[in-house]
């Protein structure tokens, strides 16, 4: 009996162990690059979403629609090449002429609005009384009228990401 070798033994070779792990690396490996990936594309999409280039158009398409919606139709200002729109409007509910106006335009690579007051009885505007920069990285800016809707048509660009947005709103009051 001190002769016999014991045949059944219990526990993993070598090679089945190496194999074992081999197998364990490719799985992590696996799933490790389909989770950068994914990251990566999140981060895209959250940066689109995000982005300086979808700000700005918000914030432009807000104020200009804001302004446009409580102008007068008496009376607007185009630039024959539409780079820029002047529109008029009653700060005061109670006013019974506009006494306001806004001057949307491009300079530069910026998008800018000027407000500013009207000489009392008279379409005369005073100088602007603020300055706002409503937009960056802008490519192109037009301004149309047609009755009483004013359109604007922006063109923005940044390093990865260029958008089109257009704005128009109906001038509502007499």
């Amino acid at each position: 009996m001190n002769g016999q070798k014991g045949t059944n033994k219990h526990g993993f070779t070598l090679i089945e162990l190496m194999i074992t792990m081999a197998m364990g690396t490719i799985v992590i490996l696996a799933v490790g690059v389909a989770l950068v990936d994914s990251h990566r594309g999140w981060n895209k999409t959250y940066n689109h979403v995000f982005g300086e280039v979808v700000t700005d158009s918000y914030v432009a398409r807000k104020a200009f629609d804001a302004v446009v919606r409580k102008a007068t139709l008496k009376k607007s200002l185009l630039d024959i090449d539409g780079q820029f729109v002047e529109v008029y409007y009653y700060q005061d509910l109670n006013s019974t002429e506009p006494d306001r106006y806004a001057n949307f335009y491009k300079s530069g690579d910026e998008l800018f609005v000027d407000y500013g007051s009207l000489q009392s009885g008279t379409w005369n505007t005073q100088s602007p009384s603020s300055t706002v920069r409503l937009a960056r990285n802008v490519l192109s800016a037009n301004f149309s009228i047609s009755g009483s809707a004013v359109q604007m048509l922006l063109s923005l660009s940044d390093e990865e990401w260029t958008m089109m947005v257009t704005s128009s709103a109906i001038r509502h009051n007499e």
